[in-house]
This record gives C-alpha cells, sequence and structure tokens, in this order.
C-alpha cells in the first residue's frame, strides 16, 4: 500500500525542485515519471524489458524489484529496489544520490533535508593582465560557453549565456586602459559593461579555455593609401546563387568604397576595375609596389548547404581557429586554381618574408577588422558573426596591415535580396568607410 507522507526537495544547480515522498513499507519512494519530466530528463520505458533509461550526462537503466542500477556500463547496488505500484515506477529517496548524480555527473549529497546536486560553475575565475600599453580582462570559463560582443554606444558589452558562477566575479573594479566596468545580472545571462580610456577599440578573443577581452594602446602611424580589392572577377565568379554572382556584387561595392575614401582625402588604389581576373599574388604586388597602408578585401559570404546562415563578418590573417573559418578559408582560397594556368606561384622564400611581416602587422590587422566589422554590423542591421581569423591567400601575401570583409551571405534569401539593394549596398559601402576611418584615426 502507498502512503503519502511528505514532500523532498533537490536543490540542482541552484533551481528547486519540491516531489511528493510516498511510504511504502520502511521505506521513502518518489514517482520516477514525474520527477524526470519536471526535471527536463530524457526517459524511455521498455515494455518488454521492463527496464527504464534515463539519460543526461551519463545513462542511467533502472528495473523495478532489482536492486542493481546500471551506470553506463558500470552496475551499482541500491540500500532497497525500485518499486511498480499501480502501473508506475517509483525510486527510493536513498536511491537519488546514486542515480541523480550519475545523470548530471555533478556531486549530490543530502544537506538538512534538501537533496543538494553540486553546482558545477562553467565560469571558473577573473585575472587581469595590465601592461602600460595594454590591458586584458580574463575570464577563465568553460570553451562550451556562448558569448556575444559589440559595442552599444560609447560602451563595449559582453554577454554570456547560461553561466554558473560563485557570486565574487560580479566584484569587478576597472584597471589600465579599461576605465569603467559594470556587472549585470539577467534571465539565463550575465552582462559585463566596458568603457576603454581615450575611445580605445577593445575585442573578445577566445583562446581556449579564457575568454580575454583586450584594449590597447597603438603607436602612430599615419594611413594614407588603401588598397581596395574587389574579390574574384573573370572566370572565377565566386559565389553564385539564383544567377547572381560574388564578383559582380563586390566590384560595384568596390567601386562606391574607393569614390567615397577618395573623398574623404585617402589616395587609393583598386586592385581590378573591370570585370577580369587578376591572381591573388599580382593583387598584392599592386599594393606592396605602392607601399599601402592597409589592404582591404570584398567579398560576399556564402554556405550553399546551409541557406539559414546570414550576417556580416571580417576576417585577419592567422590560422583558422573554427570550422566555419576553414570553410571560408577554403572558398575563397579556391580562386589559385585560376592561377595554375599561368604558373604563378609562391616561393619559400615569400612565404618565409611574408611570415615574417604579418608577424609584424597581425594586431593592426585585427584593429582595423574590429572597426570595420562594428561598423557594418550596428549601421546595416546585420547579424554580427565577428571578427575572425584564417589563413587566406590574398591576405598572406601582404606586407601591410591587411583584412577581407565578408559583406552578406549570397547563399541567404534575405541577405542576397540585400546586396541587390543599391540603398542597402550604398549604407554597406559607407560603414565601411567610416570603419576604415575610424581605424585611421586609432593611429594618429
Amino acid at each position: 500500500m502507498i502512503f503519502f507522507i511528505l514532500s523532498l526537495s533537490i536543490n540542482l544547480s541552484g533551481k528547486m525542485y519540491t516531489f511528493r515522498e510516498y511510504g511504502m513499507g520502511q521505506h521513502k519512494y518518489i514517482m520516477t515519471n514525474s520527477m524526470l519530466e519536471e526535471m527536463d530528463f530524457s526517459y524511455y520505458w521498455d515494455l518488454n524489458t521492463q527496464i527504464l533509461t534515463i539519460q543526461k550526462e551519463n545513462i542511467v537503466s533502472i528495473m523495478p524489484d532489482n536492486p542493481f542500477v546500471k551506470v553506463n556500463r558500470d552496475v551499482f547496488q541500491l540500500e532497497v529496489p525500485p518499486l511498480r505500484e499501480e502501473g508506475k515506477l517509483f525510486v527510493p529517496v536513498s536511491s537519488l544520490p546514486l542515480i541523480l548524480g550519475s545523470l548530471t555527473n555533478m556531486e549530490a549529497k543530502f544537506n538538512q533535508g534538501i537533496l543538494e546536486v553540486g553546482v558545477k560553475v562553467n565560469i571558473y575565475k577573473i585575472e587581469w593582465d595590465v601592461t602600460p600599453g595594454k590591458t586584458i580582462f580574463k575570464i577563465e570559463c568553460s570553451p562550451s560557453l556562448k558569448h556575444l560582443f559589440n559595442k552599444v554606444e560609447d560602451e563595449w558589452v559582453l554577454v554570456i549565456f547560461d553561466p554558473i558562477y560563485d557570486k565574487s566575479i560580479s566584484e569587478v573594479s576597472p584597471k589600465g586602459l579599461i576605465g569603467d566596468i559594470k556587472f549585470e545580472k539577467g534571465n539565463g545571462f550575465i552582462k559585463f559593461r566596458f568603457k576603454a580610456k581615450d575611445d580605445l577599440a577593445m575585442d573578445a578573443i577566445r583562446d581556449g579555455k579564457y575568454l580575454n577581452i583586450k584594449v590597447k594602446t597603438f603607436e602612430e602611424r599615419s594611413i594614407k593609401t588603401i588598397v581596395i580589392d574587389p574579390g574574384h572577377g573573370g572566370e572565377d565568379p565566386g559565389a553564385v546563387c539564383k544567377g547572381v554572382q560574388e564578383k559582380d556584387i563586390v566590384l560595384k561595392a568596390s567601386k562606391k568604397i574607393a569614390a567615397k575614401l577618395a573623398r574623404e582625402g585617402f589616395d587609393v588604389i583598386m586592385t581590378r576595375t573591370e570585370d577580369v581576373f587578376i591572381p591573388l599574388k599580382d593583387r598584392t604586388k599592386i599594393a606592396d609596389s605602392a607601399r599601402a597602408d592597409l589592404f582591404v578585401s570584398i567579398h560576399c559570404n556564402a554556405a550553399p548547404n546551409k541557406r539559414d546562415m546570414n550576417g556580416s563578418e571580417t576576417y585577419f590573417l592567422s590560422a583558422a581557429r573554427s570550422d566555419w573559418a576553414r570553410t571560408v578559408e577554403a572558398t575563397e582560397n579556391s580562386a589559385i586554381r585560376f592561377e595554375a594556368k599561368s604558373g604563378a606561384g609562391l616561393s619559400e622564400l615569400d612565404y618565409i618574408l611574408n611570415d615574417l611581416a604579418q608577424t609584424q602587422f597581425l594586431e593592426e590587422s585585427q584593429q582595423a577588422g574590429i572597426c570595420i566589422q562594428e561598423s557594418m554590423v550596428q549601421k546595416c542591421d546585420l547579424y554580427n558573426r565577428g571578427l575572425k581569423q584564417a589563413n587566406f591567400y590574398v591576405l598572406r601575401l601582404n606586407y601591410m596591415p591587411a583584412v577581407l570583409v565578408e559583406i552578406a551571405f549570397i547563399t541567404h534569401a534575405e541577405d542576397r535580396k540585400k546586396l541587390l539593394d543599391d540603398k542597402f549596398l550604398e549604407k554597406a559601402c559607407d560603414a565601411i568607410v567610416e570603419g576604415i576611418e575610424a581605424y585611421a584615426k586609432s593611429r594618429t
């Protein structure tokens, strides 16, 4: 016979649940299905084998009237077996630390009548790295944590989703080049709001288990000569979707960008002004010969197998850090196949010299990318895919700061519609120009 006795409280990662306790004989039990459903565990009841399989971080298998439970491939014995009464499975309260602890891969124990399933933090600690010309706010956290970082008016805002943390991380004070920092707690997220001294640009860079918020000063350097590189051209159409060719859109945009920059007083050089194919190596030779101060390659993105992907992203030279960056890298580098006919190649010495040069300009390229990407997403109502790193051939051959801008996705219906809209393209070109101007201003 089943008797309702009291209620049992379970604290799972800071969230409280309350369930009925039932007395059966000398022991207390919890009704399994109501607990699993409320706590959002996946489970399956096999009518033939009479085995209940529950899955979260691990897999737990339970049988009525059987004192043994299976956790993955290991078997554990309970003090008393689960019971099946009136068509429902009940597990003994004494077995819950083992079952819930195994399912969540956390420590579980009773504390003053409450079953505490240990809070496993995913934000571990905060550190500072401060030198005269650089400040890094370092957040040690789980690599799987999602975050968003952008500029909102005069603040840089970092949002971290689904955080589990000790309250000590909220007790932060500004240091170094970060003039102000505020912590905010939301429903399912936290925010850090930063203000950099002297209106310096900031960036969020994932480095393994660290999420680094970085701000630094730069040596003064005049940005006067700018090379605008319309991607692809001629026999290389770039991305193609619904009859729309990337080479045409980026040439149109690049001409607008070049004209706007010229009106602002910059010396502008275009790698191509017509629908012709220019080998990647020759594009950078044009920039090197002109002793350019900045190289900006203009492109449209594409994801033929993921047509829901949209938004804007900007790249600077480095090893690709993600599968998507490697995909974009391979797509843009594919133009090399058109160069094989002319025997265009790159010597080992060129690569060595170039690698040394790009190390010198890496941080400047990153800074230019930050300025352009922030301007694009703020002014063009585009999804912010962020500043990324990839090993683009057309960037690697440059002896100057260089970035590659993917305006929007030609394979995404709404993005493609925007790219074909003269008003949008005008706005996007204005944004790129303003980003370049912001970068130039930051160097002087």
